[in-house]
């Protein structure tokens, strides 16, 4: 359950001469604007309604006390209600709102999957948007792995996340694994209820854009979730009166909350309140913890994965919320995994953003050009790479098997799972002894590759690059799965290995652990995708 808090509002005087925080004159029209749409909206044949909807009751006395207040400031001469200015000073006298009925919790299997098809349906859904100018390549520091959690969003990331169209469709926008955001419109209708809560009369439509960002921590178990009304997205639809000195004043809450109960995931503080002009005037974000308990977790790395929304609501002695609004439940996964370090800095717990298919980029024409070629033609083109499946002149018993294409819309495509040195010592030699034999014809395995292998090894200035990695299960010592090996120019490959080494990091690729119920399904899997 979470615990409660509100932002207190300082009320200020309501003259301008003593600093009143009036509305923008664009506001104080008779005629609202139509409700702001989400970027990337445009096409309703092909993305479905991303409208949250709300229903709000207003006693009859409350009515009165906001047209009364509404009065006043126009016979004191003022274009719109003066309203309280944003403050980040919490309140932590405000009662107590638990969330709704708990969600079950999650296995790691029903977890994995549902991510997985979460993250091809959004691949679908978001395969067309262009990149444009305000949409551009990020920088690694914009687009790897962590950053460190403040009160407010990391700014960067932040408008990394946010330019993409992608903020705007499906179930928002994954930046990585460690950055989420989304953009939704909220739509409010306001009743007059009687004594009985009964509703008697729609009295206005207050709509904005209501926007959700999120970062994963890489120290400890929990995600940040920020949101806020997207600032000057507010229009009122009450009547040319009420639009300016009574809708602007009616409060609304939001708050982050656990889908599942606290045995599994916990969230905090409370719910932050303020009227709708104030939200929509407003640069600060509202944030809360979700904490994921270790203790449940499964496997080596005590794996466990919660789901987590924001809701918006108003209720007090004189307002009753008669449906909730509520974003679309997201999954995180969070592990304690004690293997992820750069440097001396060492990230022993943490909580991604699960629904997206993990991958790494290596691109053609730039640093490790020579590696990303060498990947390209193993998977368009496998009979040209070694080891041949049967030595020169004799036919071949099938194609080559190769694993690790990157697929979008695919989450069933045969990926890569990450292994370690401490913990896999024997699938790492036998990926090596089988790489020697191929590049080299030395070691153990050297007469499997005697007419297969590289004919002439290495040359001078070069590596022998293979694929799948060395640091992968389905490297070159499974018998389940083909193998390339190529000569490649030693600074490409060195390139490479360390965005590989990078990448296991910054998006939290988790080590192969055969212990965890189904392993084949339930193990972290990424994927390479080649540019």
């Amino acid at each position: 359950m979470s615990l409660s808090r509100t932002w207190r509002i300082k009320t200020l005087v309501a003259t301008v001469a003593a600093g009143a925080f009036v509305l923008p004159a664009q506001l104080a029209t008779a005629q609202p604007a139509p409700a702001p749409a989400p970027a990337g909206a445009e096409d309703a044949a092909a993305e479905p309604d991303r409208t949250i909807r709300m229903r709000v009751g207003i006693s009859q006395q409350e009515l009165a006390d906001l047209r009364a207040k509404g009065r006043e400031a126009r016979e004191q001469g003022h274009k719109s209600l003066p309203v309280p200015a944003p403050t980040a000073q919490p309140d932590s006298a405000a009662p107590a709102r638990p969330a709704g009925k708990a969600a079950k919790p999650l296995s790691v299997l029903e977890a994995d999957r549902s991510s997985k098809r979460a993250a091809a349906d959004n691949a679908r859904r978001t395969a067309q948007i262009p990149r444009t100018a305000a949409d551009p390549i990020p920088t690694p520091e914009h687009d790897r792995g962590w950053v460190p959690i403040g009160e407010m969003p990391h700014e960067e990331r932040l408008k990394a996340c946010f330019d993409s169209d992608a903020a705007g469709k499906g179930i928002g926008h994954i930046h990585n694994r460690f950055t989420y955001c989304a953009r939704w419109n909220l739509e409010v209708e306001y009743w007059e209820i009687d004594s009985k809560g009964v509703p008697v009369e729609k009295e206005g439509t207050t709509s904005a854009v209501w926007r959700v960002f999120g970062q994963g921590d890489a120290k400890d178990r929990r995600v940040r979730i920020f949101s806020q009304i997207e600032e000057d997205s507010v229009d009122y639809d009450w009547g040319p009166i009420d639009n300016i000195f009574v809708a602007p004043g009616v409060p609304l809450s939001l708050m982050g909350q656990c889908s599942q109960g606290s045995e599994v995931c916990s969230a905090g503080p409370g719910s932050y309140t303020m009227p709708w002009a104030t939200w929509d005037n407003n640069p600060i974000w509202a944030n809360w913890d979700i904490y994921n308990q270790e203790q449940i977790g499964e496997g080596r790395d005590k794996i466990s994965y919660n789901q987590w929304y924001v809701e918006a609501f108003t209720d007090n002695e004189e307002y009753t919320t008669l449906n909730k609004a509520e974003t679309p439940p997201r999954l995180v996964r969070c592990d304690s995994a004690t293997y992820f370090n750069k440097g001396q800095a060492k990230y022993p717990k943490a909580c991604i953003f699960s629904e997206v298919i993990p991958h790494l980029t290596y691109t053609r024409g730039t640093t490790h050009h020579a590696v990303a070629e060498h990947l390209y033609i193993a998977f368009n083109q496998p009979r040209s790479t070694y080891p041949l499946l049967a030595p020169p002149g004799q036919p071949w018993p099938r194609d080559k098997k190769i694993p690790g294409k990157y697929h979008p819309d695919n989450p069933d495509a045969p990926g890569l799972h990450r292994i370690t040195k401490k913990l896999h010592p024997d699938e790492i030699k036998a990926n090596k002894d089988h790489k020697d034999g191929a590049c080299f014809k030395t070691g153990p395995e050297r007469d499997l590759y005697q007419d297969t292998g590289l004919p002439n090894g290495t040359n001078p200035g070069e590596q022998c690059d293979e694929y799948p990695f060395a640091s992968t299960l389905e490297g070159a010592g499974n018998p389940d799965w083909d193998f390339s090996v190529k000569s490649v120019p030693a600074k490409d490959n060195r390139v490479a290995g360390g965005m590989l080494r990078d990448y296991y990091v910054d998006d939290r690729v988790l080590a192969w652990d055969k212990g965890l119920d189904r392993p084949s399904e339930t193990n972290d899997r990424f994927y390479m995708k080649i540019d």
